[in-house]
């Protein structure tokens, strides 16, 4: 199940240059399209396997074409070099809006809207140096989702505590540890329980991070040695906000046989399928569903300019379980009433990482 939107559904990162090589997929629309709408995509080359954010973001675009009669365009780059090369092809493509995926492409949208502002750019997951009117950044309140995933995760605590641990100490990181702490604290005083939340301090805003100064989201046996620190305080359930270094944590999970994890930015339990059962859930971005919303909203003519915020109440961000029914019906209903009452205020979850 996911618990977003206040609703339960059912669930599932000098010289000449060569001519741009990529792959692209055009949609053209049926007879009932409206007018001349055309949304494009730009993902990176390998990235779209099963549950990745391209292959969300490939899903939301395919869902706009179904739903919206319109044309779309979904473009592969090869390489980063051909970044802008491929943005300004599609720009010639006619394109009405142009979205991106992810920080790497940042600079090229910045510069490709900036040249071209009478086509609308977006940019998923990522904030630009400087935005164009004519470009929107695409953030997530992960710290609405990350708020329920702490509640879980003390709901679920045998020894009475927690933890969560980071790649980096950033925004993208931080605002999810922010969320899982005032989950813990809202369990506590809804429970009258003294679960311990380890790892991560509001307050000082500083916590447990990966010890990999080369790659800190990319270094398992980092990420297994940030997890070691938590259980070694007394940690049975660990929130890892750290991409691939996390699954360290899946593994000393499976090793113990005592530590449950909760995934972050993607569903777990499909890209990183092998270790469902050390699961309890994950933390998503659903990109598909943010991807959807902004061209939706692009073509109606809404909200033109400014930060597209993809939050509980839209869809764009979500606890999932790791298999339908593992939450037990009571505590699917407890979640499903707190993520209603984040949405319409009740609950308030802050974070000095939120933006928009």
């Amino acid at each position: 199940m996911a618990f977003a939107a206040g609703l339960l559904a059912f669930a599932l990162a000098g010289c000449a240059q060569p001519p741009v090589t990529a792959t692209t997929d055009v949609t053209e629309p049926d007879d009932s399209a409206a007018g001349s709408y055309k949304a494009c995509l730009i993902t990176d080359a390998g990235s779209a396997s099963d549950g990745s954010p391209a292959q969300q973001a490939i899903s939301g675009l395919d869902r706009a074409q179904r739903e919206l009669g319109i044309e779309t365009n979904s473009v592969t780059a090869d390489s980063a070099a051909d970044y802008p090369r491929v943005l300004q092809s599609l720009v010639d493509a006619q394109c009405s809006i142009v979205v991106a995926l992810g920080s790497g492409m940042a600079d090229s949208v910045e510069a490709a809207a900036k040249t071209n502002t009478d086509v609308q750019f977006a940019l998923v997951d990522a904030t630009p140096n400087t935005a164009p009117p004519n470009l929107r950044p695409v953030l997530f309140s992960t710290h609405e989702s990350s708020f329920l995933a702490g509640y879980l995760a003390a709901a679920r605590s045998a020894s009475g505590k927690v933890g969560v641990f980071g790649a980096l100490s950033v925004p993208a990181v931080t605002i999810y540890m922010d969320g899982f702490v005032q989950g813990v604290d809202y369990y506590n005083q809804a429970k009258g329980a003294q679960v311990q939340a380890l790892g991560w301090d509001l307050a000082a805003q500083d916590g447990t991070f990966v010890r990999s100064d080369a790659a800190p989201y990319q270094d398992p046996a980092a990420g297994r040695v940030a997890a070691e620190a938590l259980t070694a305080q007394g940690a049975d359930v660990i929130m890892a906000v750290a991409g691939d270094s996390g699954t360290g944590a899946l593994q000393l999970a499976a090793d113990t046989g005592t530590l449950k994890v909760i995934w972050t930015d993607t569903n777990g339990c499909l890209t990183e399928a092998v270790a469902c059962d050390q699961q309890l859930g994950s933390v998503v971005k659903d990109r598909g569903s943010a991807v959807y919303e902004l061209i939706r909203a692009d073509k109606d003519g809404r909200n033109a300019s400014g930060v597209f915020t993809a939050a509980l109440r839209n869809d764009g961000t979500a606890l999932v379980e790791a298999r339908d029914g593992d939450f037990g019906a009571d505590l699917t209903a407890e979640l499903d009433r707190i993520a209603k009452d984040i949405i319409d205020g009740s609950i308030s979850v802050t974070s000095p990482s939120a933006i928009g």
